[in-house]
């Protein structure tokens, strides 16, 4: 069974392990898993993702790394970095940022590939003097 935040709740921090997270609400932070993040339609979720599959169909601000697969239905959208196996984005969803696909992740590297994502964009906002 997933773990769901539900809409109209707001969960701020980081969610790490095994397990599936379906995202209904509003979600701040961090998310490391072995299984699946569904981001449902009309959430919104400011965090960087790591996890084996990522299905989004609401709006992602962050970084998504997945092992196995990331789909974007036709509500799904994400301003940020993607890295994945295998790509699928239906007629509608949309995606800003730079893409890697393709690539094999080696899973004792996902986190510190993702970290330096994180660092490189942090570094780029505090040079733009955000």
């Amino acid at each position: 069974m997933p773990f769901v935040i539900g809409k109209g709740l707001t969960l701020r921090g980081e969610v790490s392990g095994e397990g599936d997270l379906h995202v209904e609400g509003q979600l701040h932070g961090k998310v490391n898993l072995v299984g699946t993040v569904t981001i449902r339609e009309g959430a919104e979720v400011q965090a960087d993702i790591s996890a084996t599959q990522i299905v989004v169909a609401g709006k992602v601000t962050g970084n998504l790394m997945a092992s196995g697969r990331v789909e974007f239905r036709p509500t799904g959208c994400l301003l940020g970095n993607l890295r994945t196996k295998t790509l699928v984005v239906q007629e509608g969803g949309s995606v800003n940022g730079r893409m890697m696909v393709g690539i094999l992740l080696h899973p004792t590297g996902e986190a510190t590939e993702i970290e330096e994502v994180v660092r490189q964009e942090e570094a780029r906002e505090l040079w733009r003097g955000r």
